[in-house]
């Protein structure tokens, strides 16, 4: 893969794949990682080994710290177009991903950056981490739709009028950032997250996954109807046997894949 985005899967965290942002000196976001970070996110469907997603940026000066500001002060209507359609696609990618997603969120996440980990399912920030939409500054009016889909509307605003930063505790007073550590154990915490929802069943956690992100905007009835039709899926898979099996017989389970 590309330098400025890395895959890593190891033996010590089985089906964890790491993916790194590492585009120095901030992980500022270009049209070439949107394209590469799609790529890699929507490559996970046929990548059955793939259980578990953990999505950080490299170094401690930035998660992402949103556009670059190089490329936009340069940009034509033209440039600004790919770029957008860039972003959406990513965007999608991550939210639509098969798999959890865990965000290792190490610095800043300004801008795209933030919206980036508002698409993740899990967010885990070092107390170092920041979150702004700073769009107003820099002259591009975005970011509030996404967060506002995590945010009481009153914060998004403020946020987004403001262009300030916001650190990791106020976030997660809201429940968008789950857990605030310290930087040095950050990727650990990390981790022993997404070694938790790895050793779950991949053919029930996809289900699970899709049924999450498909009910997210349903009225009750319609989203309880989808919800009960994933279940049905769901209990006719030998996984779902297998987890009754191992509960009345005391063991782990023993997953088909």
């Amino acid at each position: 893969m590309d330098g400025n985005v890395r895959e890593e899967m190891s033996d010590a965290h089985p089906g964890v794949l790491l993916i790194t942002i590492d585009r120095p000196p901030v992980n500022a976001m270009s049209v070439d990682v949107y394209r590469l970070l799609s790529e890699i996110f929507e490559g996970i469907e046929n990548r059955p080994e793939v259980r578990v997603v953990i999505l950080t940026g490299a170094g401690d000066r930035a998660f992402i710290a949103g556009a670059d500001t190089k490329a936009l002060s340069q940009r034509t209507p033209e440039m600004a177009r790919t770029r957008l359609q860039g972003s959406r696609r990513t965007y999608r990618a991550v939210q639509e991903c098969a798999v959890p997603v865990v965000a290792a969120i190490n610095g800043p996440a300004m801008g795209a950056g933030f919206i980036i980990a508002a698409q993740c399912n899990i967010l885990i920030a070092a107390d170092t981490a920041t979150f702004a939409l700073p769009e107003i500054n820099v002259g591009v009016l975005g970011g509030s739709v996404h967060i506002g889909r995590v945010l009481p509307r009153k914060v998004v605003e403020y946020m987004a009028l403001t262009g300030e930063r916001v650190d990791a505790s106020y976030l997660e007073r809201f429940g968008v950032v789950h857990q605030v550590v310290p930087q040095c154990d950050l990727l650990a915490t990390a981790y022993q997250v997404a070694d938790s929802l790895a050793a779950k069943s991949p053919v029930l956690m996809r289900l699970r996954k899709e049924s999450l992100r498909l009910t997210a905007e349903l009225p009750l009835a319609e989203g309880y109807r989808v919800e009960q039709l994933y279940t049905t899926i769901g209990n006719a898979s030998p996984d779902a046997k297998e987890a009754a099996r191992a509960i009345v017989e005391h063991r782990a389970p023993r997953w088909e894949q």
